[in-house]
């Protein structure tokens, strides 16, 4: 497994988590153009490594309706089996 790439974003953000800390959230706010709520949510994130400043996931980590497993495999093997078909006759 390879490591996770250093982007210049999570630099800077780590130049303005330590700029926060020596003059303050508002004046970095200030500085940096960016909103307070952004910095407490870096300061809250960071833990002392670069990668803990990374950009994280959106995706949800479930959806009450999404298909289970089995369906999935359902799906995949009727697209096998009838190939010019399409979605709507499923």
């Amino acid at each position: 497994m390879s490591k996770p790439k250093i982007t210049q974003q999570m630099r800077c953000r780590l130049s303005l988590i330590k700029y926060a800390k020596k003059h303050g959230v508002s004046k970095a706010a200030r500085v940096y153009n960016t909103s307070r709520q952004n910095i407490y949510r870096y300061l809250k994130r960071y833990d002392g490594s670069l990668q803990s400043l990374a950009n994280h996931s959106r995706r949800p980590k479930s959806h009450p309706n999404e298909h289970t497993q089995d369906e999935i495999k359902l799906i995949k093997d009727m697209f096998k089996k009838n190939k010019d078909t399409g979605l709507v006759v499923f």
